[in-house]
């Protein structure tokens, strides 16, 4: 037997040790990570309104926590669930319109496994310390609401002034990119600049948040752990310090100062704009404080307080009310701790005024800003802020407690990328919600990765070698025999023709 004959059984041969080969050599389970979107559910029970949030994130996890990349809202109809104290039954429903609109955008199958979270604040704190009984009734009430949705609900409850602050500080520092950056070839790298601190100005109090890295515990704050690092962060809260305490304070010390006036100069008011105050209304609280108490006004007392618009004066007066012995915020006559740097770090105030002040006015001098916004007439202002003209009327006052803040050594931040950032993410009134989300993507598992097989570099190559031969051995295989059959049938043909 001829070796051409015994060719094609020898490439079967070959062909089944080259598969015995494949089947023996090692091989690395290579881990695939799917790239799920994930979504979770956060609503914000503010003072005037609830808004729901949904947040967008995918499975890949940068050090443990999520990485968030698109935001979704839809404002609850009515009033805030405070108003529901004396009906709590009604709580839940006013909820359904934005429950159902999130039921719609999340698919079904994602339905079981996104969290859901409600936070009260601002109203609802107040309410519990009047009358505890009614917003237990309203939490209650929540809760049964929430539970019956499908989504894994977490939590109905009202969020103290430290957690809503801690929360605030992760979201400005998570949309400045100051956790990580993306590096040109997409990855996620450190981002090598330092934590943003955060001025937060409510109604009643002011907070400041600052942090730094660190893996000793704080001796006063919090330790967080966000994106494979430890942050300690440090809240210095300040009560009777937010824009509606400030307010009352700074007319408080105007009338007393011009005891025998019934009309009082308010130089933090614009021209034309005037109120008739009670004594009573503000001198009252646990705020109230007066150098001289024989010689107060009577509680029903009424002033008419006009404004004058004078830049200089009411600077002077917010530094003579924050310099005041009856002020019980200490970092407003002195800076932070050393532990936090206060002149190394950069402050974003949350306030409804600094927003304004971005738009206003393009310089970063908060000399300049003042000089602006306390120069600005009654139309000035309401066809600017595209409020109203109560709350317009105290941006003046306002950003003089900001720019005091900026002679303490305090680096206020004006960058108007800031509050874009913002909004492309969330509402910045509502920036807690975001912080909350990130934190809590620590305590989701990642799903597990999927696996293929993979061989090393150099037994691909010598597969691939073996294969190539082999296919080239079977192609020359056939056209030798195809050549011979033809050869044969021509001479055939030939020896045919030659015998006629």
């Amino acid at each position: 037997m001829s070796w051409r004959e015994l060719l094609p059984p020898w490439l079967v041969i070959v062909a089944g040790l080259t598969g015995i080969v494949l089947l023996c050599v090692s091989t690395k389970d290579v881990p695939v990570t799917p790239l799920k979107i994930k979504y979770g559910v956060v609503l914000d029970a503010g003072p005037s309104r609830t808004i729901l949030f949904i947040y967008h994130w995918t499975t890949t996890k940068a050090n443990k926590t999520g990485v968030i990349t698109e935001c979704s809202s839809c404002v609850v109809p009515g009033p805030g669930i405070s108003s529901y104290s004396d009906s709590p039954q009604k709580v839940g429903k006013s909820l359904d319109t934005c429950l159902n609109w999130a039921q719609k955008r999340i698919p079904p199958e994602q339905h079981s496994q996104t969290p859901l979270y409600l936070g009260a604040t601002t109203s609802t704190r107040q309410l519990n310390l009047s009358h505890p009984t009614f917003s237990d009734d309203l939490l209650a009430a929540l809760t049964v609401a929430l539970k019956s949705t499908p989504f894994d609900f977490q939590g109905a409850q009202i969020l103290s002034s430290l957690n809503k602050e801690v929360f605030n500080w992760i979201a400005v520092n998570y949309v400045l990119e100051n956790f990580f950056k993306y590096d040109w070839q997409g990855h996620l790298v450190p981002s090598g600049k330092g934590m943003a601190g955060v001025l937060s100005m409510g109604g009643t109090s002011t907070q400041l948040t600052s942090g730094e890295e660190g893996n000793q515990a704080p001796k006063e704050g919090v330790r967080l752990q966000l994106y494979g690092r430890t942050h300690n962060v440090y809240i210095q809260h300040c009560p009777c310090h937010g824009t509606d305490q400030l307010r009352r304070r700074l007319l408080s010390m105007l009338i007393q100062d011009q005891k025998s006036a019934k009309t009082v100069s308010n130089p933090c008011w614009p021209l034309t704009y005037s109120q008739e105050v009670r004594w009573q209304s503000v001198h009252a609280g646990p705020c109230a404080a007066s150098d001289d108490a024989s010689d107060i006004p009577g509680p029903d007392e009424v002033f008419n307080i006009t404004g004058s618009s004078n830049p200089s004066a009411c600077v002077t007066l917010v530094h003579s009310l924050l310099n005041s012995s009856s002020s019980s915020c200490s970092f407003l006559t002195h800076s932070l701790s050393s532990a936090v740097k206060p002149l190394q770090t950069r402050f974003l105030v949350i306030s409804e005024a600094m927003d304004f002040l971005r738009k206003s006015v393009p310089s970063p001098d908060l000399g300049q800003a003042v000089n602006k916004i306390c120069g600005m007439s009654v139309e000035e202002l309401v066809q600017e802020s595209q409020t109203s003209l109560d709350v317009a009327a105290d941006y003046c006052f306002v950003t003089a407690f900001i720019f005091h803040l900026g002679t303490k050594g305090y680096t206020l931040d004006f960058d108007k990328s800031v509050q874009t950032a913002f909004r492309e993410i969330g509402d910045p009134s509502s920036g807690w919600t975001l912080g909350y989300l990130l934190s809590l993507t620590n305590t989701i598992p990642q799903d597990s990765p999927g696996v293929l097989k993979g061989i090393e570099p150099g037994v691909w190559s010598l597969l691939l070698i073996l294969f190539v031969v082999l296919l080239t051995g079977s192609f020359m295989r056939i056209s030798y025999r195809v050549m011979v059959k033809e050869n044969s049938f021509s001479n055939r043909n030939s020896s045919v023709f030659d015998d006629n």
